[in-house]
């Protein structure tokens, strides 16, 4: 089997919600491949994503930061979210 890579840009983000402060990276498909238009407010603005798929996560729970996990994979429901802030971003 081949291993396709997609071509995309790569963001590195905080996430907040209510409880949880996060960071990691989120992919970004290019859009001529019926991904976005390389912004990330395409991205969080498309109402057929319910879901912000997000990888080498670190969460941290609010009001204590000092309790935190990691993970490889979280899949953030867009309805919870109160703020996204790009740390950094990258194209593949």
């Amino acid at each position: 089997m081949a291993n396709i890579k997609a071509k995309g840009k790569y963001a590195e983000v905080e996430i907040l919600t209510d409880t949880y402060r996060m960071k990691g990276t989120l992919f970004l498909p290019l859009a001529s491949e019926g991904g976005y238009n390389s912004r990330l407010s395409d991205f969080l603005n498309d109402p057929s994503k319910q879901f912000l798929p997000i990888t080498n996560v670190t969460v941290e729970v609010l009001p204590d930061p000092a309790i935190t996990w990691q993970t490889g994979f979280l899949a953030v429901n867009k309805r919870v979210v109160t703020m996204v802030r790009a740390i950094k971003e990258q194209v593949d």
